[in-house]
């Protein structure tokens, strides 16, 4: 799986292949990662990691790996054990934050099924999904076990705050052309 030429996501038993991403998609991920790294470097041991990274969902009825666009992970990484034994460094169980840029060809996986897994991780505390057609931001942050706030942000000037810090809309889609 580590040496694999294209993505892939496990799910519900299968394979599934995912697609190239769009110059717009990419470069909308650009300035998140870049937004999360300036918040991430006010606040001590965490890393942002882009979406080569795969994020492990432990379930016993059904595992799934999936790459989110964007995660976060508070502390030391804890990598996936390979079925040989081996330790994985390209897949993780701990995210505590993953970002997901939606498209027309994404957002019902994005906020179906991949919602309802990326939720069974005891570490998230957010997952954050970004429109690439228009300012629209949904923000899903855990208070409690089974306790998700859901909060939407659609005016260019509509901020939030992750770990203390604040993000706005204007900081995520700086210089971004909407696609069409």
């Amino acid at each position: 799986m580590e040496k694999c030429q294209f993505t892939i996501e496990y799910f519900n038993n299968e394979i599934v292949i995912m697609g190239n991403a769009s110059y717009f998609h990419e470069k909308l991920v650009a300035e998140i990662i870049f937004c999360l790294k300036t918040i991430f470097n006010r606040i001590k041991g965490f890393s942002v990691l882009g979406s080569n990274i795969k994020i492990h969902v432990a379930d016993a009825l059904s595992p799934n790996d999936f790459n989110a666009d964007v995660s976060v992970v508070q502390g030391e990484p804890e990598f996936l054990i390979l079925p040989s034994g081996k330790k994985s460094t390209a897949i993780i169980s701990n995210p505590t934050l993953v970002v997901e840029v939606t498209s027309k060809s994404t957002i019902s996986h994005d906020f179906g099924d991949k919602l309802l897994a990326y939720k069974k991780i005891d570490s998230l505390q957010y997952a954050i999904f970004v429109s690439q057609y228009q300012p629209f931001v949904t923000v899903y942050e855990r208070k409690g076990p089974h306790h998700w706030d859901l909060r939407d942000y659609t005016h260019l000037e509509d901020s939030f705050e992750i770990m203390g810090q604040k993000l706005t809309l204007i900081d995520i889609y700086k210089d971004i052309r909407f696609e069409q």
